[in-house]
């Protein structure tokens, strides 16, 4: 089979969950069929290039390649948001074009659209090209923060539905993802649940030096940042946005601050730094929240987990949460908002996560100090969240349930509207 995948992020343009995905999942997918890849570029990266077998596709323009060659877009900022959009719809036109030179003989037999960004090259491909499209829904309209979005949300919600109507079959990570596209309407026999792996997996596999230079390297960070040995951490990655329950967890702080000494609640992920420098100094938790500054790559993401004592994501929405999979594969005691799905949980009378209601600042507080102060609880949660995703949550299976998918999309469609 060849396919090709509309993505906005490929490595090494990792910046949020979607680029660790098509990480993880395309050496499986690659391995049996004919990969094509068609994402953005940065203003630093080759246009073509072939990756461990697949071949990339990058359009350079002149105006925004120069803008991603001065600084990385950071897309919680207003204006760099739209620039990022602009530069997702121009590229998209230039997939379209590359697809349409190809030819009927070179064009692959199914495209595999990654959310309503890529709605362009999406409607493109079924409507000029009549190429079978499937379509990959990793964050919805309907489940984002109700409290903003406005016009733009309401615009892309009717996008996401077009898409969904021309798409052969749509793709969601949890089945709590598809009960909220049905409810609001789209055809619940066209979604597939597919849900992702455990992040890490090709890692955790690996021989023992590596991972005795991650504890190495934890310890390393314990010293920049100045916590001393000893002293719990409790960590938090994730945008710095109110969906993320980031600013629950906050307010939460100063009755957990008082119940575990020495705590101290360390922060990873890009956004409204600002912001939370400003509730710190207002809560006097000046030196009790440290703050990573910004987005990390893999390596520095994985000593900043190795370091957690417990990871806590209070999330009010999250179409998957690839957080969970990662703090989870590494055996750390996890407390998750209820946002997340309930694929999580495991077994409800031994569950392998906490779930917190992501709203209420008291809850969170209350279960981080019941975990950060059990031991006992702490080492259950961590066995039973690392077996979880060991033995539920695979990259393998996500690849093989993902090509189950799109085999379905090539049978014959009963109409081409």
């Amino acid at each position: 089979m060849r396919i090709a995948q509309i993505i906005t992020q490929f490595p090494p343009n990792i910046t949020a969950g979607l680029g660790r995905y098509i990480e993880e999942i395309t050496p499986y997918l690659a391995a049996r069929h004919r990969l094509t890849v068609f994402t953005l570029n940065d203003g630093r990266l080759p246009v073509h290039e072939r990756i461990d077998g697949v071949a990339v596709y990058r359009p350079m323009g002149r105006v925004l390649g120069a803008l991603g060659r001065r600084r990385r877009l950071n897309r919680t900022r207003g204006t760099d948001f739209l620039l990022l959009g602009l530069m997702v719809v121009t590229s998209n036109w230039r997939y379209f074009l590359r697809l349409w030179g190809a030819g009927r003989d070179g064009r692959p037999d199914l495209v595999a659209v990654h959310d309503s960004t890529n709605f362009l090259a999406g409607l493109l491909c079924h409507y000029v090209l009549r190429l079978p499209v499937v379509l990959h829904i990793h964050t919805t309209e309907y489940g984002v923060d109700r409290g903003r979005g406005g016009l733009v949300r309401t615009v892309f919600a009717a996008i996401e539905r077009w898409l969904a109507r021309v798409a052969r079959r749509v793709v969601v990570p949890t089945p709590e993802v598809r009960e909220q596209l049905a409810a609001a309407g789209w055809d619940r026999s066209s979604i597939d649940v597919v849900c992702l792996g455990g992040t890490f997996e090709r890692l955790l596999a690996a021989s023992g030096p590596a991972l005795d230079g991650l504890r190495a390297g934890s310890e390393a960070l314990r010293t920049r940042l100045g916590i001393p040995a000893g002293d719990p951490v409790l960590l938090f990655v994730g945008r710095l946005e109110r969906q993320k329950g980031i600013y629950q967890l906050l307010e939460a702080m100063p009755r957990i601050a008082t119940a575990v000494p020495g705590l101290r609640l360390v922060i990873v992920g890009e956004g409204d730094h600002a912001g939370v420098r400003r509730i710190v100094a207002e809560s006097g938790l000046d030196g009790r929240v440290l703050d990573s500054g910004g987005w990390v790559d893999r390596r520095a993401l994985l000593e900043y987990y190795e370091m957690a004592d417990v990871c806590v994501f209070p999330s009010l929405f999250e179409p998957f949460g690839l957080v969970a999979t990662e703090a989870m594969a590494l055996a750390k005691p996890t407390i998750l908002g209820h946002g997340f799905s309930r694929v999580f949980l495991g077994d409800r009378d031994r569950p392998a996560v906490r779930f917190v209601r992501a709203a209420e600042p008291g809850d969170i507080a209350r279960t981080v100090v019941e975990v950060m102060t059990d031991p006992d609880l702490r080492r259950a949660l961590a066995e039973r969240g690392e077996r979880l995703i060991r033995e539920r949550l695979s990259w393998a299976r996500a690849a093989d349930e993902t090509l189950t998918v799109y085999k379905a999309a090539l049978r014959p469609a009963v109409s081409y509207g």
